[in-house]
């Protein structure tokens, strides 16, 4: 079977994206398997041979981010190309696909992901995974301990692509938790609010790109008199 895996973040290699993938790889490797070629959508000079690849894999595997409760431009413009392909270099391709976003809760990216099924069925592919991980942010970053859970999920999809030809079904649940942030949850978010703790990552990325004392900018505001 020809695999395809690609990598739907805007930051290319350089994304929790290609993180995930790396796990999900490494679990298809341990089932004995051969890690598929990863390309990055968000090289779009490169339209033209990622869609190739696209058409001629047998498997494909999709990994982004959510962005604006959606898919990235460049996930989105990558897909627009397929709809007017060759069907039969459609039907019955073996698709799966993992959304992930910094929302803690994963129910944030259930829209986004019932449309790619629904696509899926639209182009006549066959979807044999889909799954949800919220709370993704900084995966890249975190030390190997504080992604341990995470990382054996990740494994276990890729080990069950695999072996039984689909993801695997308590994996995906798991990742999947929490679908909503219970009451106990709301209330210590709510206690941290004023220490600016959960913001702390994106505190650093502002002062490292020189954009903290813009943060409250409203460039697009419309100005009242």
């Amino acid at each position: 079977m020809k695999r395809l895996a690609l990598n739907g973040s805007p930051r290319g290699s350089q994304s929790n994206s290609r993180k995930i993938l790396s796990w999900i790889l490494e679990g298809m490797r341990e089932a004995g398997a051969q890690a598929p070629p990863i390309l990055d959508i968000a090289h779009t000079k490169q339209l033209d041979s990622q869609r190739t690849a696209f058409l001629e894999a047998d498997e494909v595997l999709l990994v982004f981010p959510l962005y604006t409760d959606s898919v990235p431009g460049v996930v989105k413009g990558f897909l627009d190309t397929l709809v007017g392909a060759d069907p039969a270099r459609l039907s019955g391709k073996r698709f799966c696909f993992v959304v992930h976003s910094g929302f803690p809760e994963s129910a944030q990216s259930e829209p986004v992901s019932a449309y790619l099924a629904r696509l899926c069925t639209r182009l006549g592919m066959r979807l044999v995974g889909a799954a949800i991980k919220g709370g993704s942010e900084g995966l890249k970053i975190m030390p190997d301990g504080m992604t341990r859970k995470t990382r054996e999920r990740f494994m276990a999809i890729g080990r069950g692509l695999v072996r039984d030809g689909a993801f695997d079904p308590e994996a995906v649940r798991k990742l999947a938790q929490p679908r909503r942030i219970n009451l106990v949850g709301r209330i210590l978010l709510a206690l941290l609010a004023p220490t600016n703790l959960q913001n702390f990552y994106w505190t650093m990325q502002l002062k490292k790109h020189g954009a903290w004392e813009h943060r409250f900018d409203r460039p697009y505001a419309r100005e009242t008199t």
